[in-house]
């Protein structure tokens, strides 16, 4: 049963994200806390710094389940684990966006306290998401966005209001799969298993017992989950919503989403030193 390992067939089912601007961001932040710049009222760098360490926490977490759901492992598959999978990555994805909000509302609110929500008070926190960024047109009434994000963060703002139909569809995932029923539809199977494994693992040349080893390739999700089954329709196939595409965007997102944001904040957060002081 031994000599087997998992590590070599991953390449093409590994996320890596980009998160170099947002460390250029943290160090920004972290400059401009100094109390020769704009101070830490409120604590708010411990919740900026608290909130980005939460989104890498998020980002771990859809890299992780990504990762295991499409590799060849010396055990038994099953939709359920699927499933699970599945459901663990789209709370992952839309948790990194709520962390990532809250990192970004407090230092918003470094630079003009009355634009953001209040750090310091827990009533302000608790009404805090997303929908700070994007507004939320469907609400009755409608809700604007906070006043601080075109001023502090406008290329970001705009950026993900752009991608509010992308950003839906997470939310979408995750409340389906946390509140009602599964999102997993069906998919393709990998026929591509390292040199040895089965041999390893004792398995017969038997394509019925084999089969239950297939990790995936390829996971179709529902279209639109939030409907009653009773309205829902097949799809073509060329509207099949695959997890592998959600997930290459969530990447590419997340890159474009941290230049934007270090790249506002440097242009409109003014702090009178631009360097940190040397200690004697």
């Amino acid at each position: 049963m031994g000599g087997f390992s998992p590590d070599g067939d991953m390449t093409d089912f590994t996320l890596k994200f980009d998160t170099t601007s947002f460390r250029q961001l943290d160090e920004f932040a972290l400059l401009a806390c100094q109390e020769y710049n704009l101070g830490n009222r409120g604590d708010w760098f411990g919740n900026f710094r608290g909130g980005l360490h939460g989104f890498y926490a998020r980002l771990h977490g859809v890299a992780v389940h990504y990762r295991i759901v499409h590799a060849w492992l010396p055990n038994l598959r099953s939709p359920t684990e699927t499933e699970y999978h599945l459901a663990s990555i789209f709370f992952n994805m839309d948790s990194a966006t709520e962390c990532l909000t809250f990192a970004l509302n407090a230092l918003g609110y470094a630079a003009i306290q009355g634009s953001f929500r209040d750090v310091s008070n827990a009533q302000a926190l608790r009404y805090l998401s997303p929908k700070d960024i994007l507004g939320n047109p469907v609400a009755n009434p409608p809700t604007e966005p906070l006043a601080g994000y075109a001023v502090v963060f406008p290329n970001m703002q705009s950026l993900w209001q752009n991608k509010r139909t992308f950003l839906d569809l997470i939310v979408g995932q995750h409340d389906v799969s946390k509140h009602r029923e599964t999102i997993f539809t069906g998919g393709r199977a990998r026929q591509d298993p390292p040199m040895g494994f089965y041999e390893s693992l004792d398995i017969p040349d038997d394509a019925v017992i084999r089969s239950q080893f297939w990790p995936m390739a390829e996971i179709i999700l529902k279209n639109d989950p939030k409907l009653p089954k009773i309205a829902r329709t097949p799809q073509p196939l060329q509207e099949h919503t695959h997890l592998e595409t959600v997930a290459a965007e969530f990447v590419d997102f997340i890159r474009d989403t941290g230049s934007e944001a270090f790249s506002d904040a440097r242009s409109t957060i003014t702090i009178p030193e631009k360097s940190f002081r040397q200690t004697s």
